[in-house]
């Protein structure tokens, strides 16, 4: 199945529904082949332009899921017309994004769905009760993948866990962490050290995990599933406002919204009009 996949700033991002993304991890996995998943959000597309290895090793994602409002709008917007005036420029980016936030539909002209990690990660478990896939977390705090899992089998008590360990991204666990997960045979890997950390473990040991075919990094979806961390409600998510829940529940993370919004979308314009 062919999937058209786009650039944000050098970042890939692959046009895909939930139903699409699932589907190509079935494929990963019964065809045998290798599939590193990546969730670019504006925050990781931030960092990406900051980190040349990180930029790289998005780049080498078997499947990039539009994890993200912001990045259902910016190629929206960067399909527009090219602006030869500044002041026109300004207007149209302001006009984009206040579309945006008016018409969620207006971000879907390029990507069609925004699919993010922590709801992919629900619908593989869910899945895997059909296809039997077995499933190992790596990541977060102590106790959270398990607790994970305790709570996820009360709603998928077929869903096959394998495994789960804390760990952390040093290379000097890596080869501890790899045994352990080779010893568990799973064939899907959930990851979740956090932006990049994950996504960098993933691609430098996938290799060495004999029978994972499909692994992803999905930062705080062990925290969610644990209910450590609520999740912003249904509304906000389909405003994409996910953002402003998290501040507003722990106003210490203004530095990464402030990434993931003003910075990313300068990034944005840039890239379309460099030099401004």
């Amino acid at each position: 199945m062919e999937i058209k996949r786009i650039k944000i700033a050098g970042v890939p991002l692959d046009a895909v529904t939930y139903d699409t993304a699932l589907e190509r991890v079935r494929f990963f996995i019964e065809s045998k082949t290798k599939g590193f998943i990546t969730t670019p959000n504006p925050e990781i597309i931030v960092l990406a332009n900051q980190n040349p290895s990180y930029l790289q090793t998005l780049q080498s994602s078997a499947l990039a899921i539009p994890d993200g409002i912001g990045v259902l709008w910016a190629p929206t917007y960067l399909s527009l017309p090219f602006r030869r005036l500044r002041i026109h420029r300004y207007f149209e980016l302001i006009f984009s994004l206040i579309r945006a936030f008016l018409s969620p539909a207006y971000c879907r002209i390029i990507l069609p769905e925004r699919v993010t990690g922590t709801d992919l990660f629900y619908q593989v478990v869910e899945a895997s009760r059909k296809y039997h896939w077995r499933i190992f977390l790596l990541g977060a705090r102590p106790g959270v993948a398990e607790k994970a899992i305790h709570h996820l089998l009360k709603s998928y008590p077929d869903a096959q866990f394998v495994g789960a360990y804390a760990g952390s991204p040093a290379d000097a666990e890596a080869s501890e962490i790899c045994e352990r997960i080779n010893q568990a045979r799973p064939d899907i890997l959930f990851v979740a050290y956090g932006n990049p950390a994950q996504e960098l473990w993933i691609h430098q040991y996938l290799n060495k995990l004999d029978t994972v075919y499909v692994a992803a990094g999905i930062g705080g979806a062990f925290d969610f599933a644990a209910g450590s961390v609520k999740r912003a409600p249904r509304s906000m998510q389909a405003f994409g406002l996910e953002w402003l829940w998290r501040l507003l529940k722990d106003p210490r993370r203004f530095r990464r919204i402030w990434r993931a919004t003003v910075v990313f979308v300068r990034l944005v314009f840039r890239s379309k009009y460099p030099g401004i």
